[in-house]
């Protein structure tokens, strides 16, 4: 298969999912009590993942964040997907997408086994009409496609095949693709009410995946149960699992135990203190991968202090980064910029980086508005106890100029809530950027160009016209050098206004029995529940 033309670098550098991570309460039994997981969960063919996020919308055209796409890719099937380590990108429903030597058109082939789950072909006319419904409720993961084509753009060759003529050429439209999950127009249809089906479709699914869902209990848990005629079978992955169980567990202290006592075979989100102790124990694996992932935290730039550049300037020369990062355990690296320092060649690499300076946070806080600080609110995902210390460190130092830094810890749902305002979205927010496809277009645009504000992702509601007009010019651009260039300027106009803190790319602290085996991390990454098993090779 063609890959197209975004470049070798991005079909084999590691791509880690990880959306914001979030919190929800209570603490369920994933299963009934016959059932529970225990040593010999493995045999039973159940895989239990510990999670302190909701799957809060199963619509593949409207919901996206680390946990939905779990449950998103358990009943639906993407155009592509993403397999193994080093990453590559693989067919799926389709199987074969080319590009023009400019990017500017794609011919898109319909695997003939395809079908959804009630048995009809996925053809290229339901293709079409999901990349219409995407567009057209212009929500969660459209952002990647909306800018370069519009329904126009789709025209349907015949039975299995599709040509996709962009707006403007796109350089890594074969890596968006995985992105758009597809549902049977038919089942829709059925359920569609007032609102094009999207009530229906957040705790339903009309997919082609592998699983069907039987237990949907927000804030307790899903399960998902394996559909015994999915047409797809992901070669070496072994058996998939028979029963998935996405459970909500808030507390890492509680997740550990429920992975020490076999509740679950997967927890994410562990602490410093839970990571080091299972490191310890062989009788599971933890995560050593670094992720493409950059954690930072959002400064409204519209709206309060924050609005002006220096006092921008002055929270990001009082951080204490190095703090910080020992307060991880060394796990994760320190950024320099918007993009991870391992994102090769985009990272610009003469960013110098930053350091504490309380001189020149003085400096900076005096030649703002509030020479005599100011109150500001700091918001945090409950439960994560990493960013709760982060924001410990920047109130400790704020003090000392005079700023009152008050911590706020939320759900994740109400902090997407605060972000889609600029009038409610509070001074401060901690974000984990997603890493969707691996490259400078995934981090950039969809935090920083104009037209994303009011998404989480680009929570700092920044303005800027002339860098819009160079991110459009780096997705349009198929000459490498050409967009290399593009991007390091772009990097450096947001570390010159100081848009965000940028603090470390992640070294997610995972943990898993070892039954599943050492690629289980690269597994979890993509969210893809048809490779998980018990037997899959090492």
């Amino acid at each position: 298969m063609e890959a197209g033309l975004a470049g070798e670098l991005n079909r084999r550098t590691l791509l880690q999912l990880a959306g914001a991570a979030a919190a929800a309460t209570g603490l369920a039994m994933a299963l009934p009590r016959g059932q529970r997981a225990s040593a010999a969960q493995a045999a039973d063919n159940v895989f239990i993942y510990g999670s302190g996020q909701d799957i809060s919308n199963l619509d593949p055209h409207t919901g996206s964040d680390y946990s939905i796409i779990w449950g998103q890719r358990a009943v639906y099937d993407g155009l592509m997907r993403f397999e193994g380590d080093p990453i590559e990108l693989k067919p799926l429903v389709l199987k074969e997408a080319t590009g023009s030597e400019d990017a500017s058109t794609w011919t898109l082939v319909i695997d003939e086994r395809a079908t959804f789950q009630d048995g009809s072909k996925i053809n290229a006319e339901a293709v079409q009409w999901n990349f219409n419904r995407m567009l057209t409720k212009n929500k969660a993961n459209a952002w990647m496609f909306a800018a370069v084509m519009n329904q126009d753009s789709i025209t349907v060759v015949d039975e299995q095949t599709l040509e996709i003529a962009l707006i403007k050429p796109f350089a890594p439209f074969d890596l968006i693709l995985p992105w758009l999950f597809v549902a049977n127009p038919a089942i829709v249809a059925e359920h569609a009410g007032d609102d094009d089906g999207e009530s229906w479709l957040m705790e339903n699914a009309a997919g082609s995946g592998p699983y069907t869902i039987s237990r949907f209990e927000p804030g307790s848990l899903y399960q998902f149960d394996r559909f015994p005629g999915y047409w797809y079978t992901v070669e070496g992955a072994g058996d998939m699992v028979e029963t998935f169980v996405w459970r909500i567990i808030r507390e890492s202290s509680t997740k550990r135990i429920a992975l020490e006592s076999g509740e679950i075979q997967y927890g994410d989100t562990f602490s410093t203190e839970d990571i080091a102790a299972l490191m310890a124990d062989d009788r599971f694996m933890v995560n050593e991968k670094p992720s493409f992932s950059p954690f930072q935290l959002k400064l409204n730039t519209q709206v309060g202090p924050t609005a002006d550049v220096n006092v921008r300037k002055a929270l990001t020369a009082l951080f204490d980064y190095d703090a910080a990062l020992e307060s991880l355990g060394g796990r994760g690296e320190l950024l320099r910029g918007p993009l991870p320092t391992g994102l090769k060649p985009w990272f610009k690499e003469d960013l110098p980086g930053f350091k504490l300076d309380m001189d020149a946070a003085r400096e900076h806080l005096a030649a703002s508005q509030y020479p005599n600080g100011f109150d500001i609110e700091f918001v945090y995902v409950t439960g994560l106890t990493f960013e709760e210390t982060f924001g410990l460190i920047l109130l400790e130092k704020a003090a000392e100029l005079g700023i009152n830094v008050t911590l706020t810890p939320l759900v994740w749902p109400d902090m997407v809530a605060r972000a889609a305002d600029a009038q409610t979205m509070p001074g401060i927010m901690a974000v984990l950027a997603s890493s969707n496809y691996v490259d400078p277009d995934n981090y950039l645009w969809a935090q920083y160009h104009s037209s994303q504000a009011g998404t989480w992702s680009a929570a700092s509601w920044y303005q800027n016209p002339d860098l819009d007009a160079l991110l459009e010019e780096g997705r349009s651009t198929v000459d490498p050098d050409a967009r290399k260039a593009i991007y390091d300027e772009a990097q450096q106009i947001l570390v010159d206004d100081a848009v965000d803190i940028w603090i470390y790319a992640e070294m997610p602290n995972e943990a898993w029995v070892k039954e599943l085996g050492p690629r289980a991390y690269q597994v979890a990454g993509g969210g893809d529940i048809r490779q998980i098993s018990y037997n899959h090779p090492a």
